[in-house]
């Protein structure tokens, strides 16, 4: 994690940090600091004049002070945060301490931006007194965050420098980036940051710093490590043999150099200085540049909580300022500082009325208004004598000295360090509440996750081991059993079972009408021809053997009503009506009492319907033929069963179906229960050994069921028989009524088709039918397929007895034997495997660790190594659990101020 290095080497200065400050005085040190800054604040009024300040004849300070007040004078501003602000300052820093910028939200600090070469390297100086990097192409590079921290004054001054890694590079490793190097380096709208890609939070320890003239070469090298990710950061360590050399694989990195300074002399703040905005590349093939380093600077500045320190050159035109343009584009300005920088360069009148008219608010206005420094941009200069040289200036030098005198409270470092105190610990005050509610949240969060990974081994395993799987027999009761909307296995099951029935009832076999002519010629050499299927003669009328069109029994909308004779016509006579095929009884036949409404689904009906048996009447002859008995009008059981056997083709696909259904449903809730109630131990051992005893259990239940119902499917299909004959009789006459009617229709049609072709071209279903039901049996003739069509009625009349009472057994077997034994049995098979039961276990293999034992500490040790953490969940636990004590430290901190 970013943070786990910084908290475990800045733990003990935390510690010392907070155990000087005590927090109930910090609003009443606060309330006296920030009233000394407000006294001292210039303020003006609508119309930009000055409304308090010194008066013209304020001696000013005297030039010749010794060395000793220089240096007193300087402290004293290093100390202006005051011992209330630097407690509130001491919380944030030591909140970043503890991750919380990391793990919860940003948090409020300080931002130094503004152009390239605009005094912003001296402004850093100023503020911090450190020496900082100015080498083009590093300090502008990349960030730099400086962390202050007051130590106890006997303490020695101490950095440490780290680098933070937040982003990786993938792009091309080029040194220098010529024109095959900036090629895909630029940003686009999915990438602000370009072939930088984000990352999980890295924090690279760097080295240590006991000697403060050592800093500004430390920086240097920290800052070439940053532009080289490909090295190795070892290489640029201040101590390394090696010479690191002055190439850089990369011109650009969002990564950061943190430094943490702790000492007696420098006070309690932090800020970051961030690269130069650049307007223009110095060649072409750096042109990508300028918007990263945009979109970096934008990615700081919009944080709510985010103080900018907007550093402008009074040499320039303000207009030109680009990082004034992006405090304005982000509407960023009311957390805005302005810093004017390089006055004594200032030339010529017009520039400065531009500059005063800014001073006074006219122009390019900020809502914590502008300041003026001014800094000496040689490093040798100490950080004390500078600030004395620019007291003198403001003092002596026009027009600061008189003419903008009145100005005089917004001009110096000094004063600029109060504001920024003063405005730190504002917003810090601001953003105490909902830090305070976030890290709240993510300590919840943060202990969720734990409760969500194995507990470590602990306490009395065996017993605990055992109660865990009671409450998973438990709920698997619960769920076969149902009862409730929280438990919707048997419901769900049910459903599909009762999909299952409809799709096999569905299956019935079905009958052909195509290719009939094909057996007129065998008319005359069927040796069981009934009365009313007459033999051809060469005298016979074409028209009372008819040769039907392709036609399917399921095509035929419901029976006509038949016109026997012409003369009938005349006569008035009622018709014979002929009663509707009833299939749809099939569906109504109820499987449960309590099967829910609409709990199938029709639309497998059609598809299943699909696999049903559709015979033709040549088919059914030949069969009837093959097995001919020798007396007319007798059908010999062998055809029936051969056609009994080939009707139940259909039931093969919609019992794999309920099989697949049960094996997907049944393992899920099982195994899922087995998840939640084993929760706290998954990533062990145990977690498996459930899972693959579970699996096993199952898998052995469910072959057994499969065996079960192709034994079932098997009787069925070679020894058809039934003792419920009344059922059956009824079912026949039912069918025979259902094919008679549907091959009168078919007659009827084809009749009229060769009477008339395309009779019924661009006629409705009504005026179709009616023509039908005129078509008179004169002109049809005796039906020649009574004696099929009475076979396969034999044939529908089985298969409804015969369908409902398969789907019984399957539905009862499953029930009965595999959801009662998971239900009954699969506890006690997962305590047999552990060893907490009667029966002797196995872990892996030839090595045996469970034996049936009332051994306690036997149990216990076979438990303890089912219940080891693996070594990636135990790294998270530790890690969460250091999170977890950092946040829940941060809540003691909050709640305490």
């Amino acid at each position: 994690m970013a943070r786990t290095a910084k908290v475990e080497t800045s733990s003990a200065s935390t510690i010392q940090r907070r155990s000087r400050i005590a927090p109930k005085n910090h609003a009443d040190h606060v309330n006296s600091s920030a009233t000394m800054v407000d006294d001292d604040a210039h303020m003006e009024d609508s119309d930009g004049h000055s409304r308090s300040g010194p008066s013209k004849d304020t001696p000013t300070s005297n030039p010749t002070s010794s060395s000793a007040t220089v240096e007193s004078q300087s402290d004293a501003g290093l100390e202006l945060l005051g011992e209330g602000m630097r407690a509130f300052v001491t919380l944030i820093q030591d909140l970043r301490d503890l991750g919380v910028e990391e793990l919860v939200l940003p948090l409020p600090k300080i931002c130094v931006l503004g152009d390239q070469s605009t005094g912003k390297s001296s402004l850093i100086e100023g503020i911090s007194g450190i020496k900082v990097p100015r080498e083009r192409g590093t300090c502008t590079r990349c960030p730099l965050e400086i962390n202050l921290t007051t130590s106890e004054p006997s303490s020695d001054w101490r950095c440490m420098i780290y680098l933070q890694k937040h982003y990786i590079y993938e792009g091309s490793q080029y040194s220098g980036f010529g024109k095959r190097g900036s090629k895909g380096e630029g940003a686009t709208r999915s990438r602000p940051l370009g072939p930088w890609t984000p990352q999980l939070p890295e924090s690279i320890f760097f080295c240590k710093i006991t000697k403060k003239a050592d800093i500004l070469h430390a920086l240097h090298l920290a800052q070439l490590a940053v532009l080289n990710p490909q090295e190795d950061p070892a290489k640029f360590h201040p101590s390394s043999q090696a010479d690191p050399g002055g190439d850089i694989q990369v011109k650009f990195s969002p990564n950061v150099v943190r430094v943490d300074i702790s000492a007696a002399d420098v006070p309690n703040l932090s800020f970051y200085d961030l690269p130069g905005v650049i307007n223009q590349a110095e060649v072409r093939e750096e042109d990508y540049l300028v918007t990263l380093v945009q979109n970096l600077v934008k990615s700081y500045i919009k944080n709510e909580t985010c103080i900018n320190l907007l550093a402008m050159p009074m040499t320039d035109d303000a207009a030109n300022s680009t990082a004034s343009r992006l405090v304005q584009e982000l509407d960023a300005q009311h957390r805005t500082i302005g810093v004017l920088t390089k006055p004594d360069l200032l030339q010529g009148e017009e520039s400065l009325s531009q500059w005063i008219e800014i001073l006074k608010g006219g122009k390019f206005k900020l809502g914590h208004g502008y300041y003026v420094v001014k800094n000496n941009p040689d490093p040798r200069v100490s950080h004390s004598v500078a600030r004395h040289e620019e007291d003198r200036f403001f003092e002596e030098v026009e027009p600061w000295a008189r003419s903008l005198r009145s100005h005089q409270e917004r001009f110096g470092t000094l004063r600029l360090q109060g504001v920024l105190s003063k405005r730190l610990t504002a917003q810090i005050r601001t953003s105490l509440p909902q830090i305070t509610e976030r890290v709240r949240s993510k300590t919840a969060e943060v202990i969720a996750r734990l409760k969500e990974l194995p507990e470590p081994p602990a306490g009395n395993l065996s017993l605990r081991i055992y109660e865990k799987i009671l409450d998973f027999e438990q709920e698997l009761r619960n769920h076969f059993d149902g009862g409730s909307d929280q438990l919707p296995f048997r419901k769900e099951w049910l459903a599909a079972a009762i999909n299952f029935r409809n799709s096999v009832a569905e299956s019935y076999p079905r009958l052909n009408f195509s290719n009939l002519s094909r057996i007129s010629h065998l008319q005359d050499t069927l040796p069981y021809r009934s009365s009313a299927t007459p033999i051809s003669t060469p005298t016979a009328k074409r028209s009372h053997v008819i040769a039907l069109e392709s036609d399917n029994e399921d095509d035929t909308t419901q029976p006509i009503t038949p016109t026997p004779q012409r003369k009938r016509k005349q006569q008035g006579s009622k018709s014979l009506q002929v009663s509707p095929p009833k299939r749809s009884r099939l569906e109504d036949i109820p499987l449960h009492s309590d099967a829910p409404d609409g709990s199938c689904d029709p639309s497998n009906f059609n598809r299943v319907a699909s696999n049903a048996k559709r015979f033709t009447l040549p088919e059914i002859r030949d069969i009837l033929q093959d097995a001919h008995v020798g007396l007319p009008n007798q059908i010999d059981p062998k055809a029936t069963q051969r056609m009994i056997e080939k009707s139940l083709v259909g039931w093969d696909e919609p019992l794999k179906e309920l099989l697949a259904f049960t094996e997907q449903t049944c393992r899920a809730m099982i195994l899922g229960r087995a998840a939640d109630i084993f929760a706290l131990w998954r990533g062990t051992r145990f977690f498996e050994l459930v899972e693959e005893v579970c699996n096993a259990f199952f898998d052995d239940k469910l072959n057994q069921q499969v065996l079960w119902t192709e034994r079932v499917l098997k009787i069925e299909r070679q020894e058809p028989s039934t003792l419920h004959k009344a059922t059956m009789s009824e079912a026949r006459d039912q069918a025979l009524r259902t094919l008679k009617a549907a091959c009168r229709i078919a007659r009827a049609k084809a009749f009229l088709d060769a009477k008339t072709p395309g009779w019924n071209t661009n006629l409705e279903p009504q005026a179709v039918k009616e023509k039908l039901e005129k078509v008179l049996d004169a002109d049809l003739g005796p039906n020649p397929y009574t004696h099929e069509l009475r076979a396969l009625a034999d044939v529908r009349g089985y298969y409804e007895c015969a369908f409902t009472r398969f789907v019984d057994v399957v539905y009862q077997g499953i029930r009965a034997e595999l959801f009662t034994s998971c239900r009954n049995e699969l506890g006690t098979a997962l305590k047999d495997r552990i060893g907490l039961g009667e029966k002797d276990g196995k872990l892996n293999g030839d090595v045996q660790v469970f034996e049936s034992s009332t051994d306690v500490h036997e149990a216990e040790q076979r438990c303890t190594v089912l219940l080891a953490v693996d070594p990636e969940s135990q790294r998270i636990r530790i890690e969460l659990t250091k999170q977890k004590e950092n946040l829940e430290k941060a809540c003691d901190w909050l709640d305490s101020q």
